[in-house]
């Protein structure tokens, strides 16, 4: 039987086609009949043929091949031609040109099953079968270690700029050799492991079943879907975990960063300098120094004031320990046994620290140019020591006995409390001791400009060695850098663990959205059914969103206690949130859920217009 089209482009028409004889494949066949226009709307066929003709014919022109594994491949390349757009390639002796499509486009249309039945049904071994897939498998994992290694490589470069001089050991960092063969082994075994199963698997694809829907749905393995899945929940619980992981290291990052220093940082510039014991070995040449210099700062144009101290707020060459730190005995009441009395952060500072820097008085007056040497001792102290120990007395006015000295010194002024060693560091009591009284070798200077600090650099250079043409200084920078680098290990904490998070986040989605979209695809005869008896596009978009979505909430149910322990393991490292921050342990999920609909979207609408009559017509 010849198809309407196929009659008319042809044989023009001819009315007396029936009972003509032409030849196909080397065999005389008869033409019995021309069908109705409106009958190729089954399948875009050219000719017609009697099934069971047709598998005998194959039989004895393939002695020992199987019959039905022929004629089921002719029947799926006749059918799915109009898909493919290929011309008709010659099939008789007569020259007469009908519709077929390669071993490729059926590979194209049923995936990797098809693919590896028809090397199957040609001939190749399944060991052959086995060793092709492992070594495509092993190629994308080694080309996937690579591309890894070569963004290592890029992001160690990248960390090395965020460290500031304080951690030079950290800047030394680099990809070590033995990381590189570990990474070269990972990416070797995974390719082997993740590799392996599914060769074993396709290897034994029914070959009948495979050639006759083309790896269709009948081609999808139930234990292969479920090992699809089961990756995929894993991939999302893993994303969750990391997820929750960065959100709560961001939160407290951000928290870190609200906190007020006790100062004001905007438009300071700082520098520090180290006094030759040689030199300036004892007090009175360090304090003449300091003043001269401090002096001369103030006379630049764009500087609105200068001080000097021992050492800087959040500026210490170890920020995991106090430096600087005396006992001291409170004059007039009973004293602590030795080596329990109370602690104290001691810094000595210039009369213009408190102005420069943008500290608060609270209480009584700061230092001025009369307490020098000659003056009676004084001090300041900050606001958590006047509070713990002259709770129900004015602290102004008070005496403390520092370390070991003989002589008390007198309380004439609280000044408010400065984070001394980090923003996420509790407030410890801190004494100051004006600079003239106790000189020291170690110094930072510290100056507020009118506009931009920076731009004072060789300035504020040039001054100082005016006083001294031989005294270096180091460590030039603004106090807004003083303030990030403090914060150093925790950005370093935040940026790993949210570049993790990233990677994870992105392979769930991109897992989402291949398994939706594949099982769309072998469902495409299921809902094109569905369609056909009525079903909405609407039943059917939400059909494929919610496997995408249940998928990911099995997920998120799996990596919530994963989430929780993480969480637990990390709660020292936060500042300001608790482990079970209901903010994270929320919006992560929702954040997943949308992701994962994101992902479904595709697919879900690819499904809505699948249309029925190209989704049945080669069933």
């Amino acid at each position: 039987m010849l198809s309407h089209t196929f009659w008319q482009r042809r044989f023009g028409g001819e009315t007396g086609i029936t009972g003509r004889t032409i030849g196909l494949d080397g065999v005389l066949r008869t033409v019995v009949g021309v069908l109705r226009p409106e009958a190729e709307s089954l399948a875009k066929a050219d000719l017609w043929i009697p099934i069971r003709e047709d598998l005998a014919l194959e039989s004895q022109g393939n002695p020992g091949g199987d019959g039905r594994a022929c004629e089921t491949a002719r029947a799926t390349v006749s059918c799915d031609e109009h898909r493919s757009g290929r011309r008709g390639v010659p099939l008789g002796g007569n020259g007469l040109r009908t519709n077929a499509a390669g071993a490729h486009d059926a590979a194209g249309r049923g995936g990797l099953s098809a693919e590896l039945a028809l090397r199957l049904a040609l001939g190749a071994r399944r060991g052959q079968v086995i060793r092709l897939m492992l070594l495509e498998s092993v190629l994308l994992a080694v080309c996937g270690g690579l591309v890894g290694l070569l963004l290592a490589v890029w992001s160690v470069g990248g960390l090395r700029g965020m460290i500031p001089d304080i951690l030079p050991r950290l800047q030394q960092m680099s990809v070590d050799g033995r990381v590189l063969a570990f990474t070269v082994a990972v990416s070797i075994l995974t390719g082997i492991i993740f590799g392996l199963a599914p060769a074993l698997g396709a290897s034994r694809t029914d070959l009948n079943e495979a050639l006759r829907q083309g790896g269709g749905r009948g081609a999808l393995r139930g234990g292969r879907q479920r090992a699809r899945t089961v990756l995929l929940v894993g991939e999302v619980a893993l994303a969750l975990v990391l997820l929750v992981g960065a959100g709560l290291m961001l939160r407290s990052f951000l928290k870190v960063t609200a906190v007020n220093p006790g100062f004001r940082g905007d438009n300071l510039l700082t520098m520090r300098l180290n006094l030759p014991k040689g030199k300036y070995g004892d007090d009175l040449r360090r304090a003449h120094f300091c003043r001269s210099v401090v002096e001369r700062l103030e006379t630049l144009p764009g500087v609105r004031s200068a001080a000097a101290m021992c050492y800087l707020p959040l500026r210490v060459d170890f920020l995991a320990m106090r430096v600087s730190v005396q006992g001291f005995q409170v004059y007039g009441q009973p004293e602590a046994p030795a080596g329990q009395e109370p602690t104290a952060d001691f810094r000595v500072v210039t009369p213009g620290y408190l102005k420069t820097m943008g500290i608060q008085l609270r209480q009584g007056r700061g230092f001025t140019e009369r307490d020098t040497v000659e003056a009676p001792r004084v001090i300041l102290v900050n606001e958590t020591l006047a509070r713990r120990y002259f709770s129900k007395a004015e602290a102004v006015g008070q005496r403390l006995r520092l370390g070991g000295a003989s002589d008390p010194r007198q309380i004439v002024g609280v000044v408010a409390d400065v984070k001394l060693y980090g923003l996420d560091w509790k407030v410890e009591p801190a004494v100051y001791i004006p600079y003239e009284q106790e000189p020291a070798r170690t110094l930072s200077l510290v100056l507020r400009a009118a506009s931009d600090p920076t731009s004072l650099s060789a300035a504020v250079r040039r001054e100082i060695l005016s006083v001294d043409p031989d005294q270096p200084v180091s460590d030039v920078r603004t106090m807004e850098e003083v303030v990030s680098d403090s914060l150093v290990l925790r950005r370093l904490s935040v940026w790993m663990l949210g570049v993790f998070a990233a990677l994870a986040l992105m392979l769930a989605t991109v897992g989402v959205y291949g398994l939706t979209a594949y099982a769309v695809s072998r469902r495409t005869h299921e809902i094109g059914l569905r369609m056909a008896l009525g079903a909405a596009p609407s039943s059917v978009m939400r059909m494929v969103l919610g496997r995408g979505l249940l998928i990911a909430l099995v997920g998120v149910a799996l990596g919530l206690p994963g989430a929780l322990a993480l969480a637990r393991l990390i709660q020292g490292l936060l500042f300001g949130v608790p482990a079970t921050d209901p903010l994270v342990f929320v919006g992560v999920p929702v954040l997943l859920a949308l992701v994962a609909a994101v992902a479904c979207f595709v697919p879900a609408r690819r499904a809505i217009r699948i249309n029925p009559v190209e989704a049945l017509r080669c069933e």
